[in-house]
């Protein structure tokens, strides 16, 4: 039952069509038998090695652009990034003319970032600032053509593994820095505690200059370090034949993992904490529901070792770290607290703005906001943006952007599902994936770090990879 809800939810039985549609439309299709016919003379032609080449120059600038995406010269300068991604895109399609082998695989989900895109091109053209919201539409762009690189240059599992491991590895050296921080008891850059509510200590930021930021940036990275240690201990083809190597590999990944945790930890960032929670009840469920579906017996034995083991964290956080346990209660302290204050007013300000312009939008972007939100705000709670993100999407894109972004989350983890429950050689890929997703969710509800490059590729990321892995045959892996 449970399966069939998730393979209608994930849309998956509207991939072919859904090609079929796009190619055979009168708004592009001319656009894609013209593409085709092009292709075809080149294919037959002496360029079409220089075409797969061109393609897999276009994986290799998609694993550069996420080892450097936490380096602190990308901190301002986001035009190099979106650059860096923009022209990947456009070496794999030049690729794809010239006679290169790889194809694109349509599915669904593209139909629904599409129309997620159709709400901001909406919401930028009814929108009262035209020029600030076409520069947010054009960040927007970025983000949707990079997933449309992604979801080109994933055409294997083992090109997801890379690319996933190009992000971990910087991850982890961001991660090693900020480290080193909280060795030396690095200064903070900005007042982020409230020292009436909570004690004083040391959040670390690394090259990211905001603690809040690592957090975002370095969420989705754990998880995707603990499928890597899985696959290395399951994969047996080259060089990985040899138990050692397996093993180090291994042990190298769980490191990371574990470096990255702590470090995401050590931000000191609330919305990381409960982000942590959501990704580690994701995974012991999964877990949890793999192993009593082979053993039934083992449910009471199981269900008694998490409640001890939660019970012991808990007392150990509670006699060992008592500055982290106040940084935890402090989420629940209400208005209380002076940060947990700032975001309700904020919060509520701009639920005033989306009752107000739920329909469009007020038009995307940071530089829109605050001019829309002037109109609103309580004096002394200024904002760039609604520390929410689906009520950033609601207030910048209007009804449209919601419903879509809100589909596109449900086919994601439909299709985690579905490629967790049917395809053993993805299982824990695919595990990674959606905790990975739920993290950004999660911090999502009380941040808005989201919309930084460093988060919204990533995000992509993990979207595409999803997308990828749902439309491999479940005996391909390589």
């Amino acid at each position: 039952m449970l399966t069939q809800l998730a393979s209608f939810l994930s849309f998956s039985a509207l991939d072919k069509s859904w090609g079929q549609a796009l190619t055979n439309s009168t708004l592009l299709g001319w656009l894609a038998s013209l593409f085709n016919r092009i292709r075809s003379n080149f294919a037959q032609s002496a360029t079409s090695g220089a075409g797969s080449i061109l393609q897999q120059l276009a994986f290799v600038l998609s694993c550069l652009l996420f080892l450097v995406l936490a380096l602190p010269q990308f901190a301002n300068d986001k035009g190099a990034l979106a650059l860096l991604s923009t022209a990947a895109m456009v070496l794999w399609l030049v690729g794809r003319l010239a006679g290169g082998k790889e194809e694109r695989k349509f599915s669904s989900v593209d139909a629904i970032v599409l129309t997620y895109l159709a709400a901001n091109i909406i919401a930028t053209f009814s929108s009262h600032y035209l020029v600030q919201s076409i520069k947010g539409l054009s960040k927007v762009a970025v983000y949707i053509i990079n997933y449309f690189l992604l979801t080109s240059v994933l055409s294997t599992p083992k090109r997801l593994n890379k690319l996933i491991l190009a992000a971990v590895v910087a991850g982890f050296v961001v991660s090693l820095y900020g480290l080193y921080q909280y060795k030396i008891g690095v200064a903070p850059l900005a007042t982020w505690e409230d020292p009436t509510v909570e004690s004083k200590g040391t959040r670390i930021y690394s090259t990211l200059g905001n603690p809040n930021l690592l957090a975002g940036y370095l969420i989705p990275l754990f998880p995707l370090a603990l499928a890597l240690t899985v696959n290395c201990l399951s994969e047996t083809a080259g060089l990985f034949k040899r138990t050692y190597i397996r093993w180090f590999s291994a042990l190298f990944c769980f490191g990371m993992a574990m470096t990255i945790a702590l470090a995401t930890v050590l931000t000191g960032s609330r919305g990381a904490f409960l982000a942590l929670g959501g990704m580690a009840f994701v995974i012991v469920a999964a877990l949890f529901f793999y192993v009593v579906a082979k053993h039934k017996k083992l449910i009471a034995p199981i269900v008694i070792a998490m409640v001890v083991a939660a019970a012991a964290g808990a007392l150990l956080v509670h006699f060992k770290f008592p500055a982290f346990e106040s940084r935890i209660l402090s989420i629940f302290a209400g208005s209380e607290h002076s940060s947990n204050a700032y975001r309700i007013y904020v919060w509520r300000a701009s639920a005033r703005m989306f009752m107000d312009n739920w329909w469009f939008g007020v038009g995307p972007g940071n530089s829109t906001f605050p001019l829309a939100y002037g109109l609103y705000m309580k004096s002394g709670f200024d904002a760039l943006g609604t520390y929410c993100v689906p009520l950033e999407i609601g207030v910048e894109c209007g009804l449209l952007g919601i419903i879509s972004s809100l589909l596109l989350t449900v086919s994601l983890y439909a299709r985690a599902h579905l490629t967790f429950w049917q395809n053993a050689n993805l299982r824990w890929i695919a595990l990674g994936l959606m905790a990975a997703l739920t993290g950004l969710v999660v911090q999502g509800l009380v941040d808005t770090v989201f919309y930084r490059p460093q988060v919204q590729f990533l995000f992509w990321l993990v979207v595409a990879g999803l997308v990828s892995i749902s439309l491999t045959p479940s005996h391909k892996t390589s």
